[in-house]
């Protein structure tokens, strides 16, 4: 993936906005509201299903979906202040046809929402995958080295019948979450990636890329559209948020032509400037004042739903102080990638963004950037059995 765009024209803007007016969100579409905003912080839950071929049993655990999430993990994060959770869950649907309902997978969604909920935290519900989508979109630069190239499924941008499997699979999830109390909204895709993965070829031009895939399979505007639509099918009131093309780049916002509706949010990834974010260990970037800020998209309604660097990134404190200040400027709600989910396993291998590694050594310690978080968490009020009540 290249650097998600920071415009630097707009940072005097970022620095100068006027930070909104606070009130008490009274339903879920006013939890992203930027004029009263933020509402909504926390950290991303990222997920994928298990492969025993390439996992093993232990890796991402025995279930069928890793790595797990201990409810020791999930009371860390209520008691250090957040009040979101963004999964970035597979799909509950099959990535292989017949396209059909997963009950496992299900089963692990409804699970782990349960268990937000009963730690008063509000759930984002976001598909990393589904029909013709595979995990390995994301890694497509590592295949032949820990999975085959053969595990990469982006048939989802070539034919029209994932199309309907995704449209089936959103008002299937739509039937079965729609009364929950905690459920924030649905991330309809997380990093859309049709410029890349698409028949077109690599486009990272937001007009060249719309006339060249303007109602095809790789129209991932038009395919949003029709995910919208059919949600409100079936759930008229949860808000959903949806990213831009160029895995939920801000300089594709415009595509989307989103609707003037407070039930609809802009969700953008930002990882800007990614040569300090990505840096790697043995060759440190230094932190740049004023590089933390982003500049706010034109729509109204919008989050960050990931924002990160590696946790061993010089002065990252600053760096992540000076990026949340921008935020709750704009009023904007945002989530940490990602959070310790509590198997050991897993994480004392993959642990880059991993702030409880803050420190390289093998004992989980909270240094300054993890208490930079938690003095942002603990600003929130919004509770889920506040909603409830209303």
């Amino acid at each position: 993936m290249v650097s998600r765009r920071t415009v630097l024209t707009g940072l005097a803007a970022v620095a100068g906005l006027t930070p909104p007016v606070r009130g008490q969100a009274r339903s879920k579409a006013d939890l992203w509201d930027n004029r009263t905003g933020p509402h909504l912080r926390g950290a991303v839950i990222a997920q994928r299903r298990v492969l025993p071929a390439i996992d093993g049993t232990q890796f991402l655990g025995p279930g069928p979906v890793g790595a797990p999430v201990s409810d020791l993990a999930l009371d860390r994060l209520a008691a250090s202040g957040a009040n979101l959770t963004i999964l970035s869950h597979p799909g509950i649907f099959t990535e292989t046809p017949p396209y059909r309902l997963d009950r496992d997978v299900l089963a692990s969604l409804d699970d782990l929402v349960s268990r937000c909920e009963a730690r008063g935290l509000f759930v984002v519900i976001g598909y990393r995958t589904g029909p013709g989508r595979s995990e390995f979109t994301f890694h497509r630069d590592s295949a032949g080295d820990w999975f085959p190239a053969s595990l990469i499924n982006e048939t989802v941008w070539f034919d029209p019948v994932c199309h309907d499997g995704w449209l089936a699979m959103w008002r299937e999830t739509a039937r079965r979450f729609r009364a929950r109390a905690n459920v924030a909204g649905y991330l309809l895709m997380v990093e859309p990636n049709a410029n890349q993965a698409g028949p077109q070829g690599e486009i990272w031009d937001a007009d060249r890329l719309a006339a060249a895939v303007r109602q095809t399979s790789a129209d991932w505007p038009w395919l949003a559209a029709r995910l919208r639509q059919a949600i409100r099918e079936v759930d008229q009131d949860t808000p959903l948020l949806v990213s831009p093309d160029g895995y939920a780049s801000q300089a594709f916002e415009q595509s989307l032509n989103l609707p003037d509706d407070r039930r609809a949010v802009l969700c953008l990834h930002d990882y800007a400037p990614r040569e300090y974010t990505h840096q790697s260990a043995d060759s440190p970037v230094a932190y740049t004042a004023g590089s933390g800020l982003i500049a706010p998209p034109d729509y109204p309604r919008w989050m960050v739903g990931e924002l990160g660097a590696v946790r061993f990134a010089p002065d990252l404190d600053r760096f992540l102080t000076e990026r949340i200040g921008g935020l709750e400027r704009a009023g904007a709600g945002w989530a940490w990638f990602r959070w310790d989910s509590g198997w050991r396993v897993y994480e004392d291998q993959e642990n880059r963004f991993n702030l409880d590694y803050e420190i390289p050594t093998a004992t989980p310690q909270a240094g300054p950037a993890r208490q930079a978080l938690t003095r942002a968490w603990h600003r929130n009020s919004e509770k889920p059995e506040q909603i409830l009540r209303r």
